[in-house]
């Protein structure tokens, strides 16, 4: 009876660790706690983190590209997913391609295997962004249709998230297209090409051909931007000509172009 004892209480022990361990392993399970290889198949947390940051890094180094192209000066850009998830794996590597950036608030982008074979699913992405620069802002009224000259404005710090025409730098002959006031971000939708030629204004008529050059004088029909077309009355022979405005009163027959 002796000699049985310990087999019987070793056989005690076993069970009891046994059920042990399946309590604690149902208990790790419940918590989510589940060891790697059971879910193999599943996405990986590291995963799922490099793929967001790869979708980032895209977006940042796109709308950073397009704002220097608009020629905005010193853009910041601060990016957030609303809704990050849980992504599947994808061995050979990600391809992110930035679908639709028309608006800040939303942002599109698509993530795709690059391993074909792998059969995973493209992920869709959305973001949204936060775009500051240095743009120019009105610090003096500028009336509808008057010239705009840069000591009528100064450089800001600005969010310009909600305002994608704004503007860091000035072009020469703009006029304002409605009345600017003091302290509004200058956009470009607010400004047209100034008028130089009025109509009624009297006007050199310029045209060369061949290395010869004939002048001669005429009057405006239209009033006109630089480069605008408009119609012009010669004086000599009284002939109404189609005519580009080159600057403030010269004028060039327009089909010499």
């Amino acid at each position: 009876m002796r000699d049985s004892l310990p087999c019987f209480v070793s056989v005690v022990l076993t069970t009891a660790c046994a059920v042990s361990a399946c309590f604690l392993s149902a208990t790790a399970l419940a918590a989510g706690a589940v060891p790697a290889g059971a879910v193999a198949a599943g996405p990986r947390p590291d995963a799922t983190a490099a793929l967001d940051a790869q979708v980032l890094d895209t977006a940042r180094a796109a709308l950073l590209d397009q704002a220097q192209q608009a020629g905005l000066i010193a853009p910041e850009l601060q990016l957030t997913q609303p809704a990050p998830r849980a992504r599947p794996a994808c061995p050979a590597g990600w391809d992110v391609a930035l679908l639709d950036s028309r608006s800040l608030m939303r942002l599109r982008l698509v993530a795709r295997c690059t391993d074909d074979a792998a059969r995973v699913p493209p992920q869709d992405f959305l973001l949204r962004a936060t775009l500051s620069a240095e743009v120019l802002v009105v610090t003096q009224g500028v009336a509808s249709g008057q010239p705009v000259t840069e000591d009528q404005l100064q450089l800001q710090r600005r969010d310009i998230s909600q305002t994608p025409d704004a503007l860091s730098t000035l072009e020469p002959g703009l006029a304002a297209r409605s009345t600017l006031r003091p302290g509004q971000l200058l956009q470009k939708r607010l400004l047209a090409a100034a008028i130089v030629v009025k109509r009624g204004d009297t006007v050199r008529i310029q045209a060369s051909r061949g290395g010869v050059s004939v002048e001669g004088a005429g009057e405006a029909l239209d009033s006109g931007a630089r480069q605008g077309v408009i119609r012009v009355r010669n004086n000599a022979s009284g002939r109404v000509i189609q005519a580009r405005v080159l600057d403030s009163g010269l004028v060039e027959p327009a089909e010499l172009r």
